[in-house]
């Protein structure tokens, strides 16, 4: 476990001594345990009748900072990064190290999910760290897709690196994280994995969805990243050609009119989406920007 100290010396106020904090990374049950996924009341399930179990969810982190309020100085840091296969971990989650020397007070978290690179440690293989790092990946996302017996295997990278600021905490939906003297407070940051397949950019009412995917399979049965750029978010079509439209006959997909002019396949879209998986504690919202 790494451990990294104060990132700069005094701040200028008095503070009631120092803690750490106790960094982990997680990407949630729905990562570890597929689609449907129930949790409490709540069943998570694709709309479209898709199961999907994933065996790849590599991120790279890194860049973590605490400051002194939204403008204020660095007070303490894990600055990564490491590329991390969330799905490999029997619980989806991995420790990234803990953070000592920050002063006794409510703090401002932020973090970035990095482009790739050649080299960097963590539990990403060698040969998919390769990869992402050959093409500008930030992420990647693989596993399988089921329905009445047919079989689509998904593995997608995603050029989604962002860096996230000014975090809310999902436990208590305060700003930041208090720390405590002389005490060790856990954190994480979730890569919510959900995000990937919902078909809206914009909050509420999202769905899951896979048809558009399995549309672009090969052969094989695979799906990659540039298969969907084969996919236009104004004319999608299924693996016959026909349209493919909700039950009301509407696009599958509403980008809320975030995406920029010239961006409009799915694999954009999905970048796009990618964006906006990084929380803090849980659902805590952060603000997010493209790197």
């Amino acid at each position: 476990m790494a451990l990294w100290g104060l990132a700069m010396g005094c701040t200028g106020e008095d503070t009631a001594g120092e803690g750490g904090l106790e960094l982990t990374i997680s990407g949630g049950g729905a990562l570890r345990d597929g689609f449907p996924f129930k949790e409490g009341d709540v069943t998570q399930a694709f709309v479209d009748g898709w199961s999907v179990q994933f065996d790849t969810y590599v991120v790279v982190v890194g860049d973590v900072q605490l400051t002194d309020g939204v403008d204020g100085p660095v007070v303490g840091s894990w600055p990564g990064p490491m590329a991390l296969d969330l799905a490999q971990s029997a619980d989806a989650a991995e420790t990234l190290g803990i953070i000592e020397g920050l002063p006794a007070k409510r703090l401002e978290f932020g973090f970035d999910f990095l482009a790739a690179e050649e080299g960097m440690t963590g539990s990403a293989s060698a040969e998919d760290l390769a990869e992402m790092a050959a093409n500008g990946w930030s992420m990647l996302v693989g596993g399988v897709a089921t329905r009445e017996g047919v079989e689509i295997r998904f593995r997608l990278g995603l050029a989604a690196a962002t860096r996230y600021r000014q975090c809310v905490n999902g436990k208590d939906k305060t700003q930041g994280i208090a720390i405590e003297a002389n005490k060790t407070t856990g954190a994480f940051i979730y890569a919510h994995a959900i995000h990937i397949f919902w078909d809206t950019l914009s909050a509420g009412n999202e769905d899951l969805r896979f048809d558009a995917l399995a549309a672009v399979a090969d052969a094989d049965g695979g799906v990659t990243s540039e298969a969907l750029t084969r996919q236009d978010l104004t004319d999608l079509r299924d693996a016959d050609g026909a349209p493919l439209l909700d039950a009301h006959g509407f696009p599958l997909y509403d980008d809320g009119g975030l995406l920029p002019p010239g961006k409009h396949t799915l694999l954009d879209f999905l970048t796009y989406a990618a964006r906006a998986s990084g929380h803090f504690n849980g659902v805590g919202f952060c603000r997010a920007q493209p790197r």
